[in-house]
């Protein structure tokens, strides 16, 4: 079995879903609240949120937002060969993005049969307001935010029967589960943003194996398919 954990924003989709849902305040000409780093990002959002509602902006409209986001290059076609072999690959999102944001995407690109497992902020709506929770809080990793640690997500979702991570990620808070992976796994970092910079610079046990295009990933997945199905036989 092979264990495929997916960043969400600049990854399976190709832009940051909390970044593209200010879109429906600046439609009405609103200014968001600024980011202050000392109470972090999902605190940031729940105040973003908290002005959508007092400006009017209801469900309909942040579905419309979302849904103007595109999947990441070549992600089709990997997700296609995903789900010729879905028997053999367990399928993770682990995303510091909101439930909703998620759920959202995966039936509109028409990807929820295939994932296994989400892991991220918890969010619903209650009336007009998307509430917004963190997925933990995380006391013991000094490289992961506040409100998650992924080589955590990561550890849970690997079974024994898991033979090979392959870890797809492009942000700095993907670095800690990397860092984390064997000589049999492989790390994918979208080129030219944080993780692949900062792997560049480091000294580390995995794989690594950068794209642009996702297509570049189908041929790591069909090698260790080809591993797992000869097991199999």
């Amino acid at each position: 079995m092979i264990l495929l954990v997916f960043d969400f924003d600049h990854t399976i989709v190709d832009g940051n879903t909390d970044v593209k849902i200010l879109d429906v305040l600046k439609n009405r000409n609103v200014t968001p609240c600024k980011y202050d780093p000392l109470t972090g990002w999902t605190e940031h959002m729940k105040k973003i949120f908290a002005e959508c509602k007092t400006n009017g902006v209801v469900q309909s409209d942040m579905l419309s937002v979302l849904k103007e986001l595109k999947m990441t290059d070549g992600m089709k076609v990997l997700f296609q060969t995903i789900r010729e072999s879905k028997s053999f690959v367990k399928v993770v999102v682990a995303s510091d993005s909101n439930s909703w944001f998620i759920d959202v995407l995966l039936h509109h690109f028409q990807l929820q049969d295939l994932i296994d497992e989400v892991h991220t902020n918890p969010a619903h709506w209650n009336g007009n307001l998307l509430d917004l929770r963190r997925y933990t809080t995380n006391e013991t990793c000094p490289i992961c935010p506040i409100n998650m640690c992924k080589s955590e997500i990561v550890s849970n979702a690997r079974s024994d029967n898991v033979t090979c991570i392959i870890y797809v990620g492009d942000g700095t808070n993907d670095l800690c589960p990397v860092l984390k992976l064997d000589e049999n796994d492989i790390a994918c970092p979208r080129e030219g943003y944080s993780l692949s910079k900062k792997i560049e610079k480091l000294d580390i046990d995995c794989s690594v194996v950068s794209w642009t295009c996702a297509t570049k990933i189908v041929g790591c997945l069909k090698e260790r398919l080809k591993e797992c199905t000869s097991h199999s036989a």
